[in-house]
């Protein structure tokens, strides 16, 4: 019984001990980074000194890549000086995040592979810029959403299945040419990433790829789908892979309004994903004049 104990004790401790390592090794990194001083620095302006709101669109990477790290989105933020930030993040998420107290995400942060960008970025910003917000506008219901439909194993299921389908030669004449102007539009894509920088991210070239890309993933490729056969254990689930990305996209945009509408004359940098950029542009410009502000671009 002794013995089975100490055993017990040690499954228990060992695997709590390379968590705390791992949660301390990933705040004395950010720590480090936090601490680090920056080049210049703007000043933020005051809300009398605007007349109207000013919303800066920033897409962003979840990772460093050769060509961005987070130097490079700290300075491309820092040169806008917003004076609030709207954070990619549900309410919860973007407190925990503001108080350091989101432990769960600073272990998946500790032991995945490469390094995160928004998270430090952004608390390395409300450091140097004390009085600047930090904001969320997410879609509540996205990772619900994701549990329910099982959304990111299924919709990547669908289109490999359409993709295969294609390279076996058994889509129609129309749909196969579909596909493989996805396929030229994607390896596009794919090869501007490697080397993109923070600005390429950031502009009217890449904004017009991407919602050509995003069309084919949410509308043409799964009403292809829909007309095969082969993918008749998909069909239940279409509707939601169909409806996820203007559901998502628009409740972010519904957020972004609200924010706007409680804190007028402010410069705002919305941070996202920069697939999300050209979609979020398009719908805030419908309410500009409504909401009086205006998007800002490079």
């Amino acid at each position: 019984m002794k013995k089975m104990k100490n055993i017990t004790i040690l499954f228990l401790v060992v695997p709590l001990t390379i968590l705390l390592i791992g949660l301390i090794t990933h705040r004395t990194h950010l720590n480090t980074y936090l601490s680090q001083k920056t080049k210049g620095g703007a000043t933020l302006k005051t809300s009398s000194a605007i007349d109207t709101t000013e919303i800066h669109i920033v897409g962003t990477l979840h990772f460093e890549t050769d060509s961005i790290k987070r130097d490079h989105l700290y300075n491309f933020i820092d040169s806008i000086a917003p004076m609030i930030i709207l954070y990619e993040g549900t309410a919860g998420r973007v407190k925990r995040l503001e108080k350091r107290t989101d432990y769960l995400l600073q272990l998946w942060n500790a032991f995945k592979k490469g390094t995160k960008m928004e998270r430090a970025v952004v608390l390395k910003y409300m450091k140097n810029h004390p009085t600047c917000l930090l904001l969320p506008y997410e879609w509540e219901l996205r990772d619900q959403y994701h549990r329910k439909h099982k959304l990111r194993k299924k919709s990547k299921k669908l289109i490999n299945l359409i993709i295969k389908l294609h390279r076996d030669s058994l889509l129609s004449r129309t749909q196969s040419e579909s596909i493989d102007k996805f396929l030229t539009l994607n390896n596009t894509l794919v090869k501007m990433d490697r080397n993109a920088t923070i600005a390429d991210i950031n502009t009217i070239t890449m904004d017009s790829i991407l919602r050509e890309r995003q069309y084919y993933i949410y509308k043409i490729i799964p009403e292809i789908a829909k007309a095969r056969k082969e993918a008749s254990e998909y069909f239940d689930f279409i509707p939601a892979h169909m409806n996820y990305w203007d559901a998502r996209n628009q409740a972010m945009v519904q957020n972004i309004l609200k924010q706007v509408k409680a804190h007028p004359n402010k410069v705002i940098a919305v941070l996202n994903g920069y697939y999300h950029r050209y979609y979020l542009i398009d719908e805030l410009k419908k309410y500009e004049a409504e909401h009086k502000f205006k998007i800002k671009q490079l």
